[in-house]
């Protein structure tokens, strides 16, 4: 063979097999039957893509769930939640940046679970999954290097993960099947008449001709291996594609191309039949080499790639080019190494992933400048130089929770808002709710406290203090409140049960009464009292608000700040911060902090926490952060409250 070093690593190969020997893919094996009806997300690049890519056929093939596979850029730049989902990365040294920065995202992302599979314990990798609380499950290799193409590491990925598989399943081969099956066929790719006839196959290769992998989509490992391998040894161009996408426009190229084209047809049973009809379509003299491999099992697979290996060898040997060391441009190690990935998975900490979520999904264009993670950390920076001297609060979803909203709230929060008042903060609530709200807190706040307590009921729409009971003292009555809660009575089509609450100043109608709630405020822009501007909508995260448009939660805000002396700050809190909830107003400012949603502008409302914790959590969390100072004034002690992830990379 003309590819000493290639040839001489897939020699060595079946010294990491027999490693195999011993393994106990018991760890392994629990990881993966803990993923049981939920959803994975593998992620790899280069080599590692196609372990990525052979997790998801074992985990088909197991019942697991479904399975998506991204690279670690994708890993980082997607922006949904993986609470649901289990993560598994593979890397094999572990020292790679772009392995690091898709372990960070996972975290920061709240994976259910992060599952690392590396042949190296020490990694950089290895340290930010242990960090996180996640595991690493190390796999045995003969030749630590492996080289420039994966070999040895590829080989132990895919056996760990076969015989942790096998113990997962209900029906087990057995590990000695396992390996003695890998085994012969190791042996059988490196038989010298196995080699003479690939060579034969592949004679009419040439640089610049262009091999098709048309494959069965159960054989993706494979066809990725053949498509990452090609290009990363530079042999020739290549495509990859499965069978049928072949015939949808893509036969234009073996028109126009047909003596510089090969196909590699990887079929399996229930594939046979479409690359039969597309074989007899295609003319005699197009060159094709099908690949069978049977019922595309988990070892039907795990044999194809040291097939796929044994293809790899006799094409750099037809075209004079050794895989295992094809040579590269000095530029290729700078852009290896590069770390911007890395760098920007640190930047984006959860409360950039929340606003990004909230940028993407109102898909407005924020002319700003300045990246999200820049505007981020200046807020904190605000905030913890802030001299704080009032609070202005939202009551159900912020002080309590949505589902528990008919409760009291809970005595840590209670607690914290007495020491704050006796440390000195004005307090104020801000509430969509009636005299509900005032009630509630009369139970629980010191006599004392009450009448330096401003309520603002109604969404700001009747001021008063919390010793006041308001069912004695009523605000006075709107006439564009009860000119639209007149056209709502004559609109039955709007609603399933055409019950609403109709106060002097609001009206709140649960979202579960409508028929159609999130088309609610669009529904309103037929009514004249809506449309010219004399009232308002916001919504909750169970209702919504009609109410004056003078009215704001601002009018809480103001109120303190007369009280304050000058510099003082009032940090307001909310769990409705999007475009149309009720606390936007209150929050889209630097002083304000989300506890739940946040809107679409990259300069208003932002959470701390990002998607969580949300709700009273998240505020008995910022209430402990705020401290008096040896001054006597109160601070937001923003180191404490663990917002910097970045330290988790560098540790």
């Amino acid at each position: 063979m003309t590819t000493p070093v290639f040839s001489a690593k897939l020699d060595a190969l079946p010294a990491t097999l027999e490693l195999f020997r011993s393994y106990d893919a018991g760890p392994l094996a629990s990881g993966m039957a803990q993923g049981a009806r939920r959803h994975a997300l593998s992620i790899g690049s280069g080599g590692s893509a196609i372990a990525a890519e052979y997790l998801m056929r074992c985990r088909d093939t197991l019942g697991l769930g479904p399975t998506t596979v991204q690279t670690p850029m994708q890993a980082v730049l997607d922006q949904h939640e993986l609470t649901d989902s289990d993560v598994w990365l593979f890397s094999a040294g572990g020292d790679n940046s772009d392995a690091a920065a898709a372990a960070r995202a996972a975290l920061d992302r709240k994976a259910k679970t992060l599952q690392l599979i590396t042949r190296n314990p020490g990694g950089t990798a290895a340290g930010i999954v242990g960090r996180g609380g996640g595991t690493v499950h190390v796999v045995p290799v003969a030749d630590p290097k492996d080289g420039y193409l994966a070999t040895h590491s590829l080989l132990s990925s895919i056996a760990a993960l076969l015989l942790a598989s096998d113990a997962a399943s209900r029906d087990p081969f057995g590990t000695v099947h396992l390996l003695d099956s890998l085994s012969a066929r190791l042996a059988d790719m490196r038989d010298p008449a196995t080699r003479a006839s690939r060579l034969a196959a592949l004679a009419h290769l040439r640089r610049t001709d262009t091999v098709v992998v048309a494959g069965d989509p159960l054989l993706r490992p494979m066809s990725v291996l053949l498509d990452t391998s090609i290009w990363e040894a530079a042999l020739c161009h290549v495509q990859t594609t499965d069978l049928r996408n072949l015939a949808h426009g893509r036969h234009s190229w073996l028109h126009h191309r047909m003596h510089e084209t090969t196909i590699l047809a990887l079929t399996g049973i229930d594939s046979r039949a479409s690359w039969a009809a597309i074989d007899a379509a295609l003319p005699g003299s197009l060159r094709r080499i099908p690949i069978d491999h049977g019922s595309c099992g988990r070892l039907d697979n795990a044999l194809a790639i040291i097939d796929g290996l044994g293809i790899l060898e006799a094409t750099g040997a037809i075209l004079g080019i050794d895989p295992g060391k094809p040579g590269i441009g000095e530029f290729g190690r700078s852009m290896y190494d590069d770390r911007s990935l890395a760098e920007l998975a640190e930047m984006m900490t959860p409360q950039v992933r929340h606003k990004r979520a909230a940028i993407a999904r109102s898909d407005a264009h924020d002319p700003t400048d300045d990246p999200l993670h820049v505007i981020g950390n200046n807020r904190l920076a605000v905030l913890a130089q802030a001299d704080i001297g009032g609070a202005v609060f939202d009551y159900d979803g912020t002080i309590v929770t949505t589902a528990g909203r008919w409760s009291v709230p809970d005595q840590e929060i209670v607690d914290e808002l007495v020491r704050l008042h006796s440390a000195g903060l004005m307090i104020g609530i801000a509430t969509g709710r009636g005299g509900s709200a005032g009630e509630d807190l009369r139970k629980v706040l010191p006599t004392d406290m009450l009448p330096l307590t401003l309520i603002g009921y109604y969404n700001g729409g009747h001021l008063r203090t919390a010793d006041v009971d308001i069912a004695h003292d009523h605000p006075v009555d709107d006439p564009s409140i009860a000119e639209i809660a007149e056209w709502l009575h004559r609109r039955e089509d709007l609603f399933i049960q055409q019950e609403f609450k109709h106060r002097e100043v609001q009206i709140t109608v649960d979202m579960d009464r409508l028929r159609h709630p999130y088309r609610f405020p669009v529904d309103l822009e037929g009514c004249a009292t809506f449309s010219d501007g004399r009232v308002r909508v916001m919504g909750s995260g169970h209702s919504y608000d009609i109410v004056p448009a003078a009215s704001s939660k601002l009018v809480v805000v103001e109120a303190l700040r007369r009280k304050l002396s000058a510099g003082a700050e009032v940090l307001c809190f909310g769990d409705s911060g999007s475009r149309r909830g009720n606390d936007h107003t209150l929050l889209s400012h630097r002083f304000g902090i989300s506890v739940g949603d946040v809107c679409g502008a990259a300069n208003g409302c932002w959470s701390l926490f990002g998607a969580g914790p949300i709700g009273p959590s998240a505020l008995l969390k910022i209430l402990r952060a705020l401290v008096p100072t040896h001054t006597g004034k109160i601070r937001l002690n923003v180191a404490s409250l663990g917002l910097d992830r970045r330290r988790e990379t560098s540790t």
